[in-house]
């Protein structure tokens, strides 16, 4: 079993690292584009302008998996395959599926992100709140800490009626875990925090447009709609039809195993607004699957890869974001392949 897995929206992309990796990967990369249409070059210029917008992210993550395929010189058909992305990353691993093409998930990327400005905005509007007010993210950790989501949920619960706006949006391991709201719901809790919690460390989180991230209280009503969208894409594209998946995927929603279509964006969706639960991922690789073949954490960045190789237990695990990284995990095929 073979695990591959992409990351989420709040990923980086370094531009000198990726256009580095195009300019060694010349050949390739154009293969890439003549393979997928003229259109593919024109969203690895628009990464190049905006590479922090969700487009970008999906986008990049699908073609340095697409470069994976041309570089490999194993049957990838032949081995068997579980996916996992973080938030975005799961519409990343439901477009490796052949569910749609690379810029139907440009675009899918991008809709739910305006679907979660206009309901972010909707929610200020209808508590009579400013536009200008903010949401932010935190992560929160604690070395001490045995499951610090659920003992952040637990104090949420006695404050919930003055840190209304807070939810958890992200449960990375045991002991770390990310959260949104209002900032002035945030300083209460941070208050809070600092009582309950020995060693707390709290980092304020990049969040350009303000969103709620997960964070259902708000986002709520983005399901509806995203859900319709990425099905009218699939009729468009003809795929609708197609009832399983190729490669099965690790639901954040529940760390479940979704190999259906239908039920794969079902979850995908829901999780757009509640929880992305990874623990619970890692528990289902952990305990549920032998992963003896490739664990390859796409990039960009190696976030993701920083989480699963110190949460899941794997001899090796390799990060695939940059020319390095790259070379450094087809060299050690090309060694195994030889001895």
């Amino acid at each position: 079993m073979r695990l591959i897995t992409f990351p989420g929206q709040g990923t980086p992309i370094s531009l000198p690292i990726l256009k580095a990796l195009v300019r060694n990967k010349e050949k390739e990369f154009q293969n890439i584009i003549d393979r997928n249409g003229p259109r593919t070059n024109d969203l690895l210029q628009h990464i190049y302008h905006h590479p922090s917008s969700p487009g970008s992210i999906a986008v990049c993550s699908n073609l340095l998996y697409q470069l994976y395929n041309r570089l490999s010189t194993e049957r990838l058909n032949k081995i068997p395959t579980i996916l996992l992305g973080h938030s975005l990353g799961e519409l990343t691993a439901l477009s490796i599926n052949s569910l749609f093409s690379i810029n139907d998930l440009f675009k899918i990327a991008n809709y739910r992100n305006e679907l979660m400005i206009k309901y972010t905005e909707k929610y200020l509007l209808a508590h009579k709140m400013n536009l200008s007010t903010k949401f932010e993210m935190w992560a929160i950790s604690s070395p001490n800490a045995t499951n610090l989501a659920n003992q952040i949920n637990n104090l949420l619960q006695s404050l919930k009626y003055v840190t209304p706006t807070i939810s958890i949006a992200n449960v990375n391991s045991m002991k770390q875990c990310v959260v949104t709201g209002l900032i002035e719901d945030l300083e209460k809790l941070r208050i809070e925090c600092q009582t309950s919690f020995p060693k707390l460390r709290i980092t304020e989180l990049t969040n350009p447009d303000n969103l709620a991230f997960h964070n259902n209280t708000v986002l709520g009503s983005i399901q509806e709609p995203l859900y319709d969208y990425i099905w009218d894409v699939l009729k468009l594209s003809g795929t609708n039809v197609i009832t399983n998946l190729d490669y099965p995927i690790i639901s954040n929603l529940d760390g479940n195993v979704s190999s259906v279509v239908h039920f794969a964006i079902e979850k995908f969706v829901k999780c757009s607004s509640h929880t992305v639960q990874f623990t619970k991922c890692y528990d289902t690789i952990n305990f549920n699957y032998r992963i003896d073949q490739n664990v390859l954490c796409m990039g960009p960045g190696n976030v993701i890869f920083n989480l699963i190789r110190r949460n899941c237990n794997f001899n090796r695990c390799f990060e695939y974001s940059s020319l390095a990284t790259i070379d450094e995990y087809h060299n050690y095929k090309s060694e195994i392949a030889n001895l």
